[in-house]
């Protein structure tokens, strides 16, 4: 496998304007090698390595690497994610220092990618962020590569995964700059409509705070069934039912303020 890798990289690269590249350096190759180690510390420092020099990140060969990269960094964190939901979500410990490489390799190649790319879109779009963020508003802005992506993981099975991409999901619908499917829209609208009945409270408390931001009226008739049944206790003041009930006001306020 390395030596398919090293060949690969080692060959001269054609690019989409028909001109040639000058093979990577032998150092530049083994880097690009070390993004696929298993080994966290060589994989992190490769990366650290190679963006520190913005001439890199100009390089299509290494810009692929990196995307690359990101996707397995992603399907690393699904697996991880699964794997949690099945022991119960066990507490172990923080892990600051790889949260922080994964925003680092997230920032690095949003900084380059093409977001009307289908395959690169979705990978941005499928990576760890917050709804509300400035990203996330990157993504509901190219809605038309991104929605596919959102409405896949918002179906997952794990539970983590739809309390991230649901509220996504929501914000997308509310500022999407290209115009939508319909049947992408209506499928997306069935997916908030059965997350505000989730069996997962996160997922219901996520998608409830979403709808406040991000939510129309058509949601209205739901949000006052939460408020009404749903089945999570309050806690210390705090409850679903009460932010299902400040999601109808604040909606409310949009509606009369538009």
């Amino acid at each position: 496998m390395r030596a398919i890798v090293v060949l690969a990289l080692t060959a001269c690269a054609i690019t989409a304007s028909g001109q040639r590249q000058e093979p990577l350096p032998n150092r530049m190759r083994e880097l690009l090698i070390e993004l696929h180690s298993s080994n966290d510390q060589k994989r992190i420092g490769a990366f650290e390595t190679l963006r520190s020099e913005p001439a890199n990140l100009k390089n299509p060969k290494i810009r692929a690497e990196l995307i690359g990269l990101l996707d397995r960094e992603n399907q690393h964190l699904n697996a991880e994610l699964a794997e949690a939901q099945k022991k119960g979500y066990p507490d172990e410990g923080d892990n600051e220092p790889f949260a922080e490489y994964y925003s680092d390799v997230l920032g690095t190649v949003d900084s380059f990618a093409d977001w009307n790319d289908p395959r690169q879109a979705c990978i941005l779009a499928e990576s760890a962020y917050n709804d509300g963020s400035e990203f996330a508003d990157e993504v509901a802005r190219h809605a038309k590569t991104t929605m596919p992506c959102l409405l896949e993981k918002s179906r997952s099975t794990i539970s983590a995964d739809r309390a991230t991409f649901i509220p996504v999901l929501v914000q997308t619908l509310a500022m999407a700059k290209d115009p939508i499917d319909a049947t992408a829209i209506q499928a997306a609208r069935d997916i908030v409509l059965r997350a505000l009945r989730d069996r997962d409270d996160a997922v219901r408390a996520f998608t409830v705070s979403s709808l406040a931001s991000y939510g129309g009226k058509d949601m209205i008739p739901a949000l006052k069934a939460v408020a009404a049944n749903d089945p999570s206790p309050e806690v210390e003041g705090h409850s679903i039912r009460k932010s299902a009930a400040q999601a109808i006001l604040e909606i409310q306020k949009r509606i009369w303020s538009a």
